[in-house]
């Protein structure tokens, strides 16, 4: 059970970690010609840290505190539903994060003001990889 859910699950994080690079690699080869307003750059990136705490909540709330119930009771399936659900939740917080920065770059941004998006939204992916419950 717990096998089927990890191999469901980093197939999730390959494919959302790929539209990160998707996004970045777009941003990086736009051609955007408007002007960029800068209050909406940190409006965006407050939203994108309050994501982030947002995540962190997710993450304890879902995915820690099931995963110590599937270490005790693999067999556990609601347990399982709400860990797979968590690091779902959690994933796309990470996903959105980058496309903020596709969002800005297409707003008039310059790449090396947005790239902060995709590399924070990278680096929550990342961190947060699917994991067997110990």
């Amino acid at each position: 059970m717990i096998d089927t859910a990890m191999r469901q699950l980093r197939i999730i994080w390959l494919a959302l970690l790929a539209a990160i690079a998707a996004y970045s690699f777009l941003s990086f080869h736009a051609s955007v010609h408007s002007a960029p307003q800068p209050i909406l750059f940190r409006a965006i990136a407050l939203v994108a840290v309050g994501e982030v705490l947002v995540l962190f909540f997710f993450r304890r709330r879902f995915v820690l505190q099931n995963a110590l119930l599937l270490v005790s009771d693999a067999g556990n399936a609601s347990a399982l539903a709400q860990w797979r659900a968590g690091h779902i939740i959690v994933w796309a917080l990470s996903l959105s994060i980058g496309l903020y920065g596709l969002m800005l770059r297409y707003m008039g941004f310059y790449f090396r003001q947005v790239s902060i998006f995709f590399i924070a939204g990278a680096a929550l992916m990342l961190l947060f990889a699917p994991r067997r419950p110990r």
